[in-house]
């Protein structure tokens, strides 16, 4: 590989204008949208928008494509934050109905999709299916940035997260299939192609759970000497850095989801310092989130460490710039005629507006009393009396609402795998690509603001 060689160049002063209006912008847009509808995401999103090269192309290509790094770093720094507070207990016994969420999330808008893009709109099952696989996965980054840390640790919140991991993992499944079968000359399509990532990501989930009961043991077994250094902030920051940098890469290299590698990172080291040590400092044992460690000595939690040294840099910095590099992206110009025809909107909106009816009804699942059934199949064998399953029945219809709703909402892995898929979809015309344009925008703002505007009325009905 021929090496290159940088030099410092000072950037021009339209460039650094451009550059420093878009960091203050992003943040003031997202306390904006924050105050009014509870969904500063889209405020990031609409800036990026206008910035982008659809617009006003305010940002250079270069600009744009190194703002795109730091997004995506924000989005994995989320994701592990995710793991990092996720209940273990709770994630365990909801994961059958995680499972069954995820699932019919992933399986129902590809369902909707070939009977309207092929019955309905006249194209081929194998570009309904395309549209469909592009509309399958929830928008991990959105779903993290509307739910606040203690809805993230209710029974709702960790249902939502990890159905919509597995939404994600198996997005990313299917654009690898999608890109096979599109670059294979046979359009045959090899069966490692399904089952690699699966297993990969199954074996990643239970070498997790090997290495945390394994350092758990030796942990507790060190002297106190270095239990206390293992404690430390700056120790803590640098296991940090270290375990989500190796379970990123390495999930990535394996061949799954680099997004499931940093939650699987941040549930290790949740459960490696799961036990308190003595005078440590949690998330809980703190007036803000932000309040500086004033000896780098102090012992601390890794959630408290992530508090301090990353959470402040993620708010600010890289999630805006994660949602505004999103919008950048959005090819807004082709979205209002094609080919000379208007028709393009009214079938974007259409197919919208069913994609969120197949990604609504996954929250049906929380009305389903499992544990009740359950119970009462149990005792009708045992012979026992019924009456005790009274508290047992469902979720409040609320939480199934915002279940619902929060998986509306489309992003990052949607826009992959439609740009993957753009070879299929754009076989006949450039129409149905831009329909797929339309509902993953209209998604993401629309479940943004559904949530948003939910959560207005009182977050305490959903935990």
């Amino acid at each position: 590989m021929k090496s290159q060689i940088f030099t410092y160049n000072l950037p021009d002063i339209p460039t650094l204008l451009a550059v420093s209006s878009f960091l203050y912008l992003i943040n003031v847009a997202e306390a904006i949208f924050d105050r009014i509808l509870k969904a500063g995401l889209l405020g990031s999103l609409v800036v990026g928008i206008i910035y982008g090269p659809e617009v006003a192309d305010i940002l250079p290509g270069d600009v744009l494509q190194a703002l795109l790094i730091l997004g995506y770093i924000g989005l994995i720094l989320s994701v592990f934050e995710a793991g990092l507070s996720t209940d273990i207990s709770l994630l365990y016994s909801n994961i059958a109905i995680s499972i069954l969420v995820g699932g019919t999330g992933m399986l129902l808008p590809i369902a909707f999709s070939i009977i309207l893009i092929h019955f309905g709109f006249g194209y081929s099952l194998l570009q309904g299916f395309a549209a469909g696989a592009s509309l399958s996965s929830t928008s991990l980054g959105t779903t993290l940035a509307l739910l606040n840390p203690e809805l993230r640790q209710s029974r709702t919140g960790v249902i939502l997260l990890s159905a919509a991991l597995f939404d994600d993992v198996f997005g990313l499944i299917i654009a690898a299939i999608i890109q096979t079968f599109s670059s294979s000359p046979t359009g045959s399509i090899p069966w490692q192609a399904f089952v690699r990532p699966i297993l990969v990501s199954v074996a990643f989930a239970f070498f997790t759970g090997i290495l945390a009961w394994a350092i758990q043991h030796i942990i507790k077994r060190i002297p106190d000497k270095w239990r206390r250094f293992a404690y430390q902030a700056n120790t803590q920051l640098l296991f940090l850095v270290a375990v989500i940098s190796g379970f990123v890469a390495g999930a990535n290299y394996a061949g799954t989801s680099e997004l499931f590698g940093a939650y699987l990172a941040g549930v290790l080291l949740s459960q490696i310092f799961h036990t308190p040590f003595e005078n440590v400092q949690s998330t809980e044992t703190v007036e803000s989130r932000v309040t500086p460690v004033a000896n780098s000595t102090a012992m601390v939690s890794p959630q408290f460490a992530f508090a301090i040294f990353i959470q402040p840099v993620l708010a600010h910095v890289f999630s805006p710039i994660f949602f505004a590099t999103i919008g950048a992206a959005l090819p807004i110009r082709s979205l209002a005629k094609v080919d000379g025809s208007s028709r393009v909107v009214w079938r974007g909106f259409v197919y919208a507006l069913l994609m969120a009816v197949a990604k609504f009804l996954t929250g049906i699942w929380l009305l389903v009393p499992f544990r009740t059934l359950m119970k009462a199949f149990r005792q009708v064998f045992r012979k026992r009396n019924q009456s005790s399953d009274e508290n047992l029945t469902t979720s409040r219809p609320s939480s199934a609402i915002l279940l619902g709703l929060a998986m509306i909402a489309r992003g990052e892995i949607a826009l992959i795998v439609s740009q993957l898929s753009r070879s299929l979809l754009t076989e006949v015309s450039q129409e149905l690509y831009a329909i797929v344009i339309w509902a993953i925008l209209l998604d993401t703002v629309g479940g943004a603001l559904g949530v948003g505007i939910t959560l207005r009325r009182d977050a305490k009905l959903f935990t």
